[in-house]
């Protein structure tokens, strides 16, 4: 499933060897910084070598891949998966005795073959020459893998800036296993779980899209922790990386817990929307509808000094309640779900609604 990460972008106007087969529009991207983005600069010079400071290439390099993300949503969001001709100039900007750098990225939109990219990338991967970085890098990326299948890896600041920069996720479900403990551990010490949770979100952001979302709703979906669905759920939200395709899949597990997930899940949102969307959107809808109907039994009972019957509901826990209510003993209500849970009804409602507002936009 194509998304703006997977927008391919190029300097040059056309790609060896591959068929541009429309040309879109033109397209523009600016990010601006305040004069004090780099007012630290100066205060410590002792990253600079040549003339050359570390902190300054490291803060225009964040204004470059910045700008270049916001040009690949536009392209995305005009239907391209190509850009050609990237273009990027650093100005100043003054006014009022005040100083901003803009930095402005332009390029044109264009949709190529997929499989010639697809081709074009894999040809790509094969090198004449790997420099000694490259190499270093390797060696310590293994031994970063090795120490996480043992168990054994220490995460501490320079790890978390390795795996991001470098983002290896073959050591995801041992962060998964360290955030569990930490998870576990919020009460002792609630700073170290923020913390944790910070860099575990940039970990997650780094890794390619079909690759982060794959690993986390697998995680959520086969977890048997309810606090780890749960936050990890919340990052899906925060991260914007629902997968609509895999939260189907969610439907089928055999574990009613399990099932529930989905009600959560829902609440939040892809970075973008396409008319297919809309049909997973009611295929969901259909099997929640389904699925998700009353647990409990339905019954009447006499009420005391009187020939009327009233209403309640039998719960699986074998607890009698009024029809109105959660189960006193088990505080489910009569579809199984708890008070902490995002009701089926109210996720089919808003399922409901997102599908009619989707409509009428596309």
């Amino acid at each position: 499933m194509l998304n703006s990460r997977d927008v391919l972008v190029t300097t040059t106007s056309s790609l060896d060897g591959i068929t541009i087969k429309q040309y879109l529009r033109p397209l523009s991207a600016h990010v601006v910084a305040g004069t004090n983005f780099f007012s630290d600069f100066f205060a410590s010079f002792s990253d600079f070598f040549g003339g050359r400071s570390g902190s300054y290439q490291k803060q225009l390099a964040s204004l470059y891949n910045e700008a270049i993300e916001k040009l690949k949503i536009a392209a995305y969001e005009a239907g391209a998966n190509c850009i050609v001709g990237l273009h990027i100039d650093l100005d100043e900007i003054s006014g009022k005795n005040k100083s901003m750098f803009m930095l402005t990225a332009i390029g044109t939109a264009v949709i190529i073959e997929a499989h010639e990219k697809k081709q074009k990338i894999e040809s790509s991967l094969k090198v004449d020459n790997v420099s000694s970085d490259k190499l270093q890098m390797l060696i310590k990326k293994n031994e970063v893998i090795e120490q996480a299948e043992q168990k054994k890896l220490e995460i501490d600041d320079n790890i978390w800036d390795f795996i991001i920069q470098n983002h290896i996720h073959e050591v995801y479900e041992y962060v998964i296993f360290k955030f569990k403990k930490s998870i576990a551990a919020y009460n002792e010490n609630p700073n170290g779980y923020n913390d944790f949770r910070k860099k575990l979100v940039s970990y997650i952001d780094s890794l390619p899209d079909d690759e982060r979302s794959l690993l986390v709703h697998k995680t959520i979906a086969e977890t048997d922790d309810e606090k780890l669905a749960l936050r990890l759920t919340e990052i899906v939200g925060e991260l914007q990386i629902l997968d609509l395709q895999r939260v189907d899949d969610f439907l089928n597990n055999e574990s009613f817990d399990k099932q529930k997930r989905v009600t959560r899940l829902l609440c939040y949102d892809k970075p973008f929307y396409n008319k297919s969307d809309i049909e997973y959107l009611k295929g969901i809808l259909d099997r929640m509808n389904n699925l998700f109907v009353e647990r409990g039994t339905r019954t009447m009972k006499k009420q005391l000094l009187s020939s009327k019957e009233k209403e309640m509901w039998t719960c699986e826990c074998g607890k009698l309640n009024d029809i109105d209510s959660s189960c006193s003993s088990c505080f489910k209500d009569i579809y199984g779900f708890s008070a902490s849970d995002i009701s089926a009804q109210k996720a089919i409602s808003f399922i409901k609604y997102k599908i009619e507002l989707l409509e009428g936009l596309l």
